[in-house]
């Protein structure tokens, strides 16, 4: 179907976007039954309430972007106006045209990071869209004015040429022309002809970038970015839904209907995400959960949100309402180890919903996917609800060459991207090669006992045959990491470096190390090689890097003359033996 075609079913009322009218009502209605969604209710007016003498968002680019300004325009944008649908407080209103008016000032909205141009585009169409029966012909002039001269037309020109961006298979697409494809729904009644071409190239490339959510709905960019997508990609999809009753089959691609249960499996027993990638730790609430479950019918993603938000009330946002779904009165048994494909990412734990809980995630994959690292092999370990083995995430986007991720890439020079930092191998004191792809060759994920086994040969080649690394769940309460690596005939001094990134006190015991957080313990025992001893290494970097305040690595460095080397290192809440085997027999 054309975007002509499409946008002949415009729904030719005010608001067409999001705001349905089972929505309107439900918030302005169904609070007094449902507990739950009337104190998202009084968070959201909170907010609002907040934002009545905070100065407007103010015009500033740091580095190349001004994204986290063009987000704070939308979410205040999106606050006040929904604050006033949902209450008729003309406060509201008068302070979301005040956040307009201002934005709409801007000398431009920095169509050379178009991610900040998009993320301007939806703020304005849903303030257009959602006050516009309030607005006088002269705001509605001012920001319609804005949204076209300042989003719309730089974006289709952009999209015409083509920009990069416009084809890629990451959040970029995704946002940039979701954000543009919003917009023009706003105004396609009065802009026809330029919201029909915006939505013709907007149509024909989103699907480049949701095919990355197959086969079975992870991200290769890490959950943060997961994140940003999937938010983006709801958005767009909603958006079409409510304005003209059908989102074209974009929410059927393959392995998006299974996108909600990634962050739910990628989120460990303390909380905290396994950030690979440029991804930060943090879980919090995403709104994106309640419609992924109500949409594929995913009882699981709309409990996890209402427990993010339980945690966080005071970060509820206005779209946590709009798509707000009751607690599910019944919730399946999630699987307690799950695999993604594409992604090569593995998650297993002892047990759900405990705090307590033993989990484990291991990754393989490649570092030319979108934000990757030299992290192939690396994992993260979640015990007693403490983070012992941690990722440290991204170091600054705007350090020299930090996007350059070829083979000889600037970007392999920061310890935060290379695996010199994560819970890896170093061999030879060499790089991981960066052009390299592995994956998780072997699964064992039934039983008390799940395993992984991730080829890393690729990633090794400079030094090895073959290495493989294997991590199995022990007993409930240990994780055993075990090594193989067959050397090459002339691989040099076959020196291996086997560490463990953590922001735990660490005693060292010669071949054993106890680990100390938060009134826990975690024990590390060498299991093989038999000689070799633990030391403690700092992370300290100079300057402009991320100097990693709080982290140290445990490491575990041997020396091999022989053929072939194994390293075997067992994690444990007390003190545990396990047997060594082939991972050939695991």
């Amino acid at each position: 179907m054309t975007a002509q075609n499409a946008l002949s079913s415009l729904n030719p009322k005010h608001p067409r976007l999001f705001l349905s009218r089972q929505r309107l009502e439900m918030l302005q209605h169904g609070t007094l039954g449902d507990p739950s969604l009337a104190a998202l209710t009084r968070s959201l007016l909170r907010e609002a309430d907040s934002l009545l003498d905070a100065r407007p968002t103010e015009f500033r680019i740091v580095g190349p972007r001004m994204l986290e300004r063009s987000q704070e325009v939308l979410r205040r944008v999106a606050t006040l106006a929904l604050a006033f649908r949902a209450s008729r407080r003309r406060e509201y209103l008068n302070r979301a045209k005040t956040e307009l008016f201002a934005a709409a000032a801007f000398p431009h909205w920095n169509p050379g990071h178009f991610l900040d141009t998009a993320e301007l585009c939806t703020a304005f169409a849903i303030g257009y869209d959602w006050l516009y029966s309030d607005l006088s012909d002269g705001d509605r002039r001012q920001i319609r004015g804005a949204l076209i001269e300042k989003g719309l037309k730089p974006g289709a020109a952009q999209q015409g040429t083509p920009a990069w961006w416009v084809s890629v298979h990451h959040n970029w697409n995704t946002v940039c022309n979701g954000g543009l494809a919003i917009g023009a729904l706003a105004v396609a009644d009065e802009q026809p002809e330029l919201a029909a071409g915006i939505f013709d190239v907007a149509l024909a490339n989103l699907p480049l970038a949701l095919d990355g959510f197959g086969p079975d709905g992870a991200w290769e960019a890490g959950p943060h970015y997961w994140e940003y997508t999937a938010w983006y990609s709801v958005l767009i999809m909603d958006a079409m839904l409510t304005a003209l009753g059908t989102d074209l089959d974009l929410s059927s691609r393959a392995g998006f209907d299974r996108a909600g249960q990634f962050p739910l499996q990628c989120t460990g027993s303390s909380g905290e995400y396994f950030n690979y990638a440029d991804s930060a730790s943090a879980s919090t609430a995403k709104p994106a959960l309640f419609w992924l479950g109500k949409r594929f019918d995913l009882p699981n993603c709309i409990a996890e949100n209402h427990r993010l938000l339980r945690l966080r009330p005071e970060a509820t946002h206005p779209y946590d309402l709009i798509w707000y779904q009751p607690f599910p009165k019944e919730l399946p048994v999630l699987p307690a180890a799950a695999f993604f494909g594409r992604s090569e990412v593995v998650f297993m734990r002892s047990a759900w919903n405990d705090p307590q809980a033993l989990f484990a995630g291991l990754k393989a994959g490649s570092g030319q996917a979108d934000h990757g690292h030299l992290d192939l092999g690396s994992f993260v370990m979640d015990a007693s609800g403490v983070r012992w083995a941690a990722d440290l995430g991204a170091d600054d986007y705007d350090l020299p060459g930090y996007w350059e991720a070829g083979p000889q890439g600037r970007r392999w020079n920061y310890y935060r991207l290379n695996n010199w930092s994560h819970n890896t191998l170093v061999l030879n004191g060499h790089l991981q090669n960066p052009a390299a792809v592995t994956a998780i060759s072997r699964l064992g994920l039934s039983g008390p006992s799940p395993f992984a086994i991730a080829d890393l040969s690729a990633a090794y080649s400079r030094d090895v045959e073959a290495l493989q690394r294997g991590l199995a769940l022990v007993d409930g309460c240990g994780v055993l990491i075990q090594d193989e690596i067959a050397w090459r005939a002339n691989s040099g001094d076959r020196v291996v470096r086997w560490q463990l990134l953590t922001n735990a006190e660490i005693t060292l015991k010669g071949p054993e190390a106890i680990l100390t957080k938060k009134g826990q313990l975690l024990h590390a025992r060498i299991l093989w090689p038999g000689e070799a001893n633990f030391t403690a290494v700092s992370t300290y970097q100079e300057p402009p890097q991320n100097p990693n305040t709080g982290f140290r690595q445990l490491v575990l460095e041997h020396s091999e003359s022989a053929a072939e080397t194994r390293v075997a290192v067992l994690l444990s809440l007390r003190p545990m033996q396990a047997v060594v085997s082939a991972l050939s027999s695991w």
